[in-house]
């Protein structure tokens, strides 16, 4: 059975609508998260943000945290992947609506 995450790990978008990132209220604080993590992996213009990791290929990280910046909804899913401890934290940090323990845990 493939997920909605495994479809977007094999083609995610590198461009994006404000309109079509999901809790976009959040989105700032996201994406100052994801910074901490993987710096300056998204662009911000006016209408758009934009993929545009450092490494090339981009590191599976950056692709996490680019997926998550865009669809928080599937922060459950990003948790059954391998990933590092501090994004870890971060996803269940933002699952329990507190991102004060993520910023806790990387001071």
């Amino acid at each position: 059975m493939e997920t909605e995450l495994n479809k977007i790990l094999e083609s995610y978008p590198t461009i994006v609508n404000y309109t079509d990132i999901i809790d976009f209220d959040n989105f700032d604080e996201r994406l100052s998260a994801v910074d901490t993590l993987v710096v300056n992996t998204i662009g911000v213009s006016e209408d758009i943000i934009e993929f545009i990791p450092y490494n090339e290929p981009p590191l599976k990280e950056e692709i996490h945290c680019w997926i998550w910046a865009i669809r928080p909804d599937l922060s459950k899913d990003l948790l059954t992947l391998d990933i590092n401890e501090d994004f870890r934290i971060l996803l269940k940090s933002y699952m329990d609506n507190d991102l004060s323990m993520f910023w806790n845990h990387m001071s």
